[in-house]
């Protein structure tokens, strides 16, 4: 027989909600020592309070119960500061909530990955640099899934890159030399040693390395993620032209 199980006072923000039956909903929630798991929040849509604790980038004190997957929620409550995302901060907060629902599994803990998301969300509800905010995430979220980045040296002879040489990105086998046509560098997976090596060391202040290390991750990213695109991306392209590109 198995045993319904009660996690009290754990910290957590909510990935995403939507309505279930008349006056429940269906929340996904990133928690700092359970993990993504999907919990059931009966009547809070009726409570004048409840849905709006329920919302994305608030930091969250919550307790469930339940036996199998799909846990009911019993209490969240508003812990520290609230952290208010607008603009470009929101939609990009918006991207890292899809990045956790999409590549985490299910009551995986990630602590190390709970507080950095805690942190950059902090630093974008104050309007910090929004791209090496996203970038770092990124690197630790991969790190996390198991898909490590090595850009110090080539994958399969381990020689160390050179700044002034030209590198070929597999998402799949990594970082390697190989003869290219000047056509050919204009596709995407190509980097200069000495932008690898600064995202490597996580440097990108650069603008140049900044946007090679932004290709980077989406190259690495988009493996992962398979042919389903990101919801979270389609809010940047909807916005005018002078706003800012997508992550």
């Amino acid at each position: 027989m198995v045993t319904a199980i009660r996690v009290d006072s754990e910290p957590a923000f909510v990935l995403h909600a939507r309505p279930y039956r008349e006056t429940s909903q269906l929340v996904d929630m990133f928690t700092r020592h359970y993990g993504r798991l999907r919990v059931v929040a009966r009547g809070f849509r009726r409570q004048k309070t409840g849905s709006r604790v329920l919302e994305p980038f608030v930091p969250l004190i919550a307790s469930w119960t339940g036996k199998g997957d799909l846990k009911t929620l019993v209490v969240a409550e508003p812990s520290g500061r609230p952290l208010t995302l607008r603009g470009d901060y929101l939609y990009s907060g918006f991207y890292l909530n899809e990045l956790i629902l999409r590549l985490l599994a299910d009551h995986d803990p990630h602590d190390a990955l709970f507080d950095h998301y805690l942190e950059t969300i902090a630093s974008m509800s104050e309007e910090g640099q929004i791209e090496p905010a996203l970038r770092r995430f990124e690197r630790i979220l991969l790190d996390e899934v198991g898909y490590g980045l090595a850009l110090g040296h080539t994958a399969e002879e381990g020689v160390e890159l050179s700044p002034e040489e030209w590198y070929w990105f597999d998402p799949i086998s990594g970082v390697s030399t190989r003869l290219s046509s000047a056509i050919e560098k204009s596709q995407p997976n190509w980097f200069l040693g000495s932008e690898l090596l600064a995202v490597e060391a996580g440097s990108y202040d650069d603008p140049q390395v900044a946007r090679a290390a932004k290709r980077l991750m989406r190259l690495a990213i988009q493996h992962l993620l398979g042919d389903k695109p990101l919801s979270s991306r389609a809010l940047f392209v909807r916005r005018t032209p002078s706003q800012q590109e997508q992550p």
